[in-house]
């Protein structure tokens, strides 16, 4: 069975995790109050210059464009040109040096970066050869921690746990104080299901007291682990202020509206939302749509904001515009952005195999998931799922294996029971399947989740309608209503009721 989890966990403002081009692109890393200033040129990258004008070639330019990507000297005319020169050698250079041209680029013309496309398992070579080029050069500057927590990113996207958590060591030792490095870093404890080192390294950070996306960080953990944060004397106090610019306030604002929110104060909360939405992160842009029932129609998302939230824009088109192909492309984008979290591979699965029925995908989706995240019961789920509904029984049989229940949520361990049901339905063992149908749906009431009851009530029906259809048509009737009333607009009745007439 197949659900929609990335929308309807809890969630809050927890930072992102970029590669530093993008999270300087998106102004995450600028200092609120200060224009930012020149770069001075050091005497190490005017070598760097030197050397490229000496010798023209693949290795002196990537050099000299991986230095100027990484101190931010995108008006260096020089750097510019070994730019053009490594496009121009794109049929001889790799993949990950072309990236790296066209990234320094963009960031030069003050361009977005490009809509990015989601690598598939069998094409992972692209992260390796990104992890070979940054190992290179961590060795020739192992003092830089930049370098050290993008290898750290990468690690993570191909499921390299423990290399990565020595990669953000690494960067932390080297820096404790940068908000980049801490906002990363914390994610990436998050990511390791290690929320006392994310809020470790922000508490006892001096900049975390007084910057307001840092702040921002530990107020949403904090919540996000229902403990009481010290940081919210120190964010109100900052809301208060009229000096600071509104961007970066954004996630600030939507971190302690969210915890206003839920905790009935509507007013306050709203008031928060409307100041976090003025000028948002698209993280913040996330947030609101998630909270769209509670905010109501005066928080409305507009398409200009919407444009690079790619998160916001896979739960409005799922929820709102019933747009699904739409929101199956935004879930890629938003998996390709960010390729460590399950969240967005959760979602991605569960729109290609529950509102497309493209099973193919939704498998594909599961399985890049997995990389990263390869303990995530509804990843291994959703897998499952998509190769029972493709008839490859054995393959669904031995993905759940690899699943652990003890320990996981009751309403997981029913997700994975109805999915069971399903195999058993395909394997011809009709009796197994309808009593584990039995367990999970019972299950379901048992924890008042009426939107997962539905959805399995509906894929056990589906089963149903192919052995008796007399009596299955009993049922859909209720059915139908149910869902409407749940408004789970996803469930594909349309090509069920076609299969219905058939029989």
């Amino acid at each position: 069975m197949s659900f929609g989890e990335s929308f309807s966990n809890s969630r809050q403002v927890i930072p992102r995790w970029h590669t530093y081009p993008l999270a300087r692109w998106l102004g995450i890393i600028t200092t609120p109050n200060q224009e930012e200033k020149p770069p001075a040129i050091s005497q190490d990258f005017l070598e760097k210059i030197e050397s490229w004008k000496t010798e023209q070639t693949l290795l002196h330019a990537s050099d000299l464009v991986g230095n100027a990507l990484l101190l931010n000297h995108f008006n260096n005319t020089e750097a510019k040109e070994a730019a053009a020169f490594i496009l121009s050698k794109q049929s001889i250079g790799t993949d990950s040096l072309t990236e790296l041209a066209q990234s320094f680029i963009r960031l030069s013309q003050k361009k977005g970066p490009p809509l990015p496309h989601v690598i598939v398992p069998e094409h992972t070579a692209e992260f390796h050869e990104v992890i070979s080029s940054l190992k290179r050069r961590v060795r020739n500057y192992p003092h830089n921690p930049i370098l050290w927590m993008d290898l750290a990113f990468y690690y993570s996207a191909v499921g390299q746990t423990q290399p990565a958590e020595n990669a953000v060591q690494v960067a932390l030792s080297l820096n404790s104080e940068n908000r980049y490095l801490l906002r990363s870093g914390s994610r990436f404890f998050m990511h390791l299901d290690a929320p006392d080192a994310a809020l470790h390294y922000l508490r006892k950070s001096n900049t975390g007291k007084h910057d307001p996306w840092l702040i921002a960080a530990e107020i949403a953990i904090s919540d996000t682990l229902d403990r009481p944060s010290k940081r919210i004397k120190a964010g109100q106090d900052l809301i208060a202020s009229s000096n600071i610019p509104k961007f970066h306030l954004s996630e600030l604002a939507g971190a302690l509206g969210t915890v206003e929110l839920l905790k009935g104060s509507l007013r306050k909360g709203k008031k928060l939302f409307t100041l976090a939405l003025e000028d948002p992160t698209e993280n913040t842009v996330a947030q609101a749509a998630f909270l769209e029932n509670i905010l109501g129609s005066s928080h409305q998302i507009d398409s200009e904001k919407l444009a690079n939230s790619f998160e916001a824009e896979t739960s409005l088109r799922l929820r709102q515009t019933h747009d699904y192909q739409g929101a199956l492309e935004a879930a890629q984008k938003w998996f390709a952005y960010q390729p460590f979290s399950s969240r967005p591979a959760v979602a991605g699965s569960y729109i290609a195999g529950t509102a497309l029925e493209d099973y193919e995908e939704s498998a594909k989706i599961a399985k890049m998931g997995l990389l990263s995240s390869p303990n995530e019961p509804l990843l291994v789920n959703n897998l499952a799922f998509a190769l029972a509904s493709l008839g490859r029984i054995q393959e669904a049989r031995e993905a759940l294996t690899c699943v652990k229940e003890s320990g996981i949520p009751k309403r997981e361990q029913n997700v994975l029971m109805a999915t069971r049901a399903l195999i058993e339905f395909k394997s011809n063992n009709t009796d197994e399947g309808r009593r584990l149908y039995d367990t999970a749906i019972s299950g379901f009431r048992q924890v008042k989740d009426l939107r997962s009851e539905v959805i399995a009530r509906y894929y056990r029906l589906k089963e149903e309608l192919l052995l008796n259809p007399k009596q299955a048509e009993a049922q859909l009737e209720d059915l139908l209503k149910d869902a409407k009333k749940l408004e789970i607009d996803e469930l594909q009745f349309k090509s069920f009721t076609e299969k219905r007439s058939t029989v």
